[in-house]
């Protein structure tokens, strides 16, 4: 799913604990043309990689971050796990990220008999869980990986987890961490330094300061013993972070193929032998997406919400 902006511009409200966004002086009709523009051509090759995409279209011209759906929903539907698929709905830290909810894409999404988990209910005591951005799902492992920020408090974060369990035939665990910034600030989102592929996780191990939760992730990722399907990482630097090298999505062609969809940021950002390695065992697919990162501090793994 992926939802086109109409306009788009810097919000300041969303700046406040987001590194990667930077104003710009620039006529906000030549950015909205340009990012429009990126989006376009990013579905266009997603699309043409044989993936199927759900479009929709920003709905209010002042909610600029709508380009990035992922923050507010989510769905589920793991054979095994969750047969009838579930909608979750999530708490946003910002007001005009609040209003980006859209309860007539979730009753698109809602099946006869699925379910929906709304938490929206949080924003009133303005508390935050932003989705995947923050909510790293390993669904064959039955596992959460988290970073917490102010994106995502523990208190919804524990009362989402007992949800989402209760719709599970198993229940997944939460795994924990604090990630940090080069200026030692805590990282907003956790999909900008860690993606779970269908055989790796790239992951900025430096980010994670603390040795032993360091160490703690290293192997619940790679333990055999902790994983019926254990991943071989894929370490970035917070160079590459920066390079938007973490902001990515594994998903499913019509081939049921791996296909990993990137910005072009990332592509050219990655170490040699880190793209190498993506590269033998994935599609990639990307794009420029360079003016929704520089303003909107998020890129192509924020622009696509999964559809279970």
């Amino acid at each position: 799913m992926m939802v086109e902006p109409t306009k788009f511009f810097f919000n300041a409200e969303t700046a406040k604990d987001n590194e990667f966004m930077h104003d710009v002086q620039e006529d906000n009709e030549v950015i909205a043309k340009q990012a429009i523009e990126e989006h376009q051509t990013l579905r266009k090759r997603i699309e043409e990689a044989g993936v199927e995409v759900v479009k929709y279209i920003q709905q209010e011209e002042d909610l600029p971050d709508s380009l990035f759906p992922n923050n507010w929903i989510s769905t589920h539907k793991y054979p095994g796990l969750i047969e009838n698929r579930v909608v979750c709905v999530y708490p946003m830290k910002a007001p005009t990220r609040q209003r980006e909810v859209n309860y007539k894409i979730v009753d698109e999404f809602m099946e006869a008999s699925g379910h929906c988990i709304d938490m929206t209910s949080y924003c009133d005591k303005e508390l935050a869980l932003e989705g995947t951005g923050v909510l790293i799902f390993d669904a064959p492992n039955k596992k959460i990986y988290a970073n917490i920020s102010q994106r995502c408090e523990k208190e919804v974060l524990e009362h989402f987890l007992e949800l989402f369990n209760s719709k599970s035939k198993e229940p997944f665990r939460l795994v924990t961490f604090t990630a940090k910034t080069h200026s030692d600030t805590a990282i907003y989102h956790t999909n900008v330094m860690l993606s779970i592929l269908s055989d790796h996780a790239v992951i900025c191990l430096e980010s994670i300061q603390d040795e032993e939760e360091r160490d703690k992730v290293i192997e619940e990722l790679t333990s055999s013993e902790l994983n019926d399907f254990p991943r071989k990482i894929i370490d970035i630097s917070l160079e590459e972070v920066g390079n938007m090298c973490g902001n990515i999505i594994c998903v499913i062609d019509k081939a049921e193929q791996p296909c990993v969809i990137m910005p072009s940021t990332a592509y050219y950002g990655y170490t040699s032998s880190n793209r190498d390695e993506l590269e033998t065992h994935y599609k990639i697919v990307h794009a420029d997406v360079s003016t929704i990162e520089k303003i909107g501090g998020g890129s192509a793994r924020c622009m696509v919400a999964e559809v279970f």
